[in-house]
């Protein structure tokens, strides 16, 4: 007989073509509790948001295939997404580059290599 201990691990996806980023996020999220998707890029993020439904997304701007600004203006556009938080992370920190986040509805932006600590705290206030 299964029991329901009323723990329910929150899925955080992380869209970024680099797979050091992905594989070192993926083992310091999990080790805090959370289910962790991976997607390569944004196309492959915009199918895993489908699937899988996530939390949160930490999204990459700079990726082949569709960037971050068109992955994010999509789950904005669609009903079903655009309430789900979108941390971008990006080694890019002008000033323009946080603006246009921030206006196609960014939740928050975080420069890589990012603060972890600083992130943990954020991922718990948008997730709580």
């Amino acid at each position: 007989m299964m029991y329901d201990t009323g723990f329910c691990a929150k899925k955080i996806l992380i869209v970024d073509d680099d797979s050091e980023i992905l594989e070192m996020t993926k083992i310091r999220l999990g080790s805090h509790g959370y289910k962790v998707l991976i997607a390569k890029d944004g196309v492959d993020g915009l199918r895993q948001v489908q699937k899988e439904k996530p939390d949160l997304i930490l999204l990459d701007i700079v990726m082949p295939k569709m960037d971050g600004f068109e992955v994010l203006r999509r789950l904005q556009a669609d009903s079903a997404t655009r309430r789900i938080p979108v941390i971008m992370l990006s080694a890019k920190g002008e000033t323009k580059t946080l603006m246009e986040g921030e206006h196609y509805g960014a939740t928050d932006y975080f420069i890589k290599p990012c603060d972890w600590q600083e992130l943990l705290k954020y991922l718990k206030k948008y997730l709580d």
